[in-house]
């Protein structure tokens, strides 16, 4: 299925300084200090935690986050190269060390395999809730794709017990979440 990488940033840890020149300019200061609830202060958090290298290559980008709601930590999972199929953006997009006609896994067995170390961690702590993100390449909408995605993270997270307090698409144009509320396994 390829080969999976995992970063970590922590707020205030020595990795913050490489995310200026981000689009997030509505993201207050004291952002940490609140609970990541509401989606406009979590997409300018997505917007900051999801570099414009990672919506390129494509990655799922875990926030993890304390019961209270509140901002943790960030874990970046790069996907293989055949997580977003070429087919699904236009040519320019496609970054050039990936395949046009690669037919990989489906989202939801990547979404799986992304999440399976993430898992038994965060059930380490009850009460531990996760925002993900899909960074990929690609216009801001590409729906069905985006559904999957999103359809199988809120699956995945029910199956675990784990709170899904949202799901997210990083695009180079910008920041969005699919409606999950709507999607079979919110549904169950």
């Amino acid at each position: 299925m390829g080969q999976f990488q995992l970063w970590t940033t922590r707020p205030g840890g020595r990795n913050r300084g490489i995310f200026t020149g981000m689009s997030f300019e509505n993201l207050s200061a004291t952002w940490p200090d609140r609970p990541l609830t509401d989606p406009a202060v979590t997409a300018d958090v997505v917007d900051l935690m999801v570099s414009h290298g990672d919506r390129r290559r494509g990655t799922l980008t875990v926030l993890i986050c304390a019961p209270d709601d509140h901002y943790l930590a960030t874990v970046t999972v790069e996907l293989p190269a055949d997580a977003i199929p070429a087919e699904a953006v236009p040519p320019e997009a496609v970054p050039a060390d990936r395949s046009t006609h690669a037919v990989g896994p489906s989202p939801a067995q990547l979404c799986g395999t992304a999440m399976h170390p993430i898992i038994p961690a965060v059930r380490t702590a009850p009460g531990t809730a996760l925002i993900l993100t899909l960074g990929r390449p690609g216009p801001a909408r590409l729906t069905d794709l985006d559904n999957q995605w999103s359809q199988a993270a809120t699956t995945i997270c029910r199956a675990a017990g784990i709170r899904l307090l949202g799901f997210y698409i990083a695009t180079k144009d910008g920041i969005y979440s699919p409606d999950i509320t709507n999607t079979p396994a919110a549904a169950a």
